[in-house]
């Protein structure tokens, strides 16, 4: 073999190995994007869910302190509108 067919495989085999390694980086670069496009559809998932449940909870506390409500609750317990004379302010100093 003369110098220049060896530099020539070397030039060949070098630039194998370069195109093994950047295929094997692209398919581990595609994994790792796989992941985080799952994980990120898991937090979307719990996100929504949270919000979901936030909403639900804000009708119901919108319900039990509705007026018609509390005057059921009041009804119910034996308790009136308070008179003027039954009402103590206390001044804060």
């Amino acid at each position: 073999m003369s110098k220049a067919d060896k530099t020539l495989l070397w030039m060949i085999l070098s630039l194998t190995g370069m195109a093994l390694c950047l295929g094997m980086a692209t398919v581990w670069l595609n994994i790792d994007r796989m992941d985080l496009a799952y994980d990120l559809r898991k937090m979307e998932k719990a996100l929504d869910a949270k919000e979901s449940l936030a909403v639900k909870l804000e009708v119901e506390r919108n319900n039990l302190v509705s007026p018609y409500r509390l005057k059921e609750l009041a009804n119910r317990h034996g308790l009136a509108v308070a008179e003027p004379g039954q009402i103590r302010r206390i001044d804060a100093e």
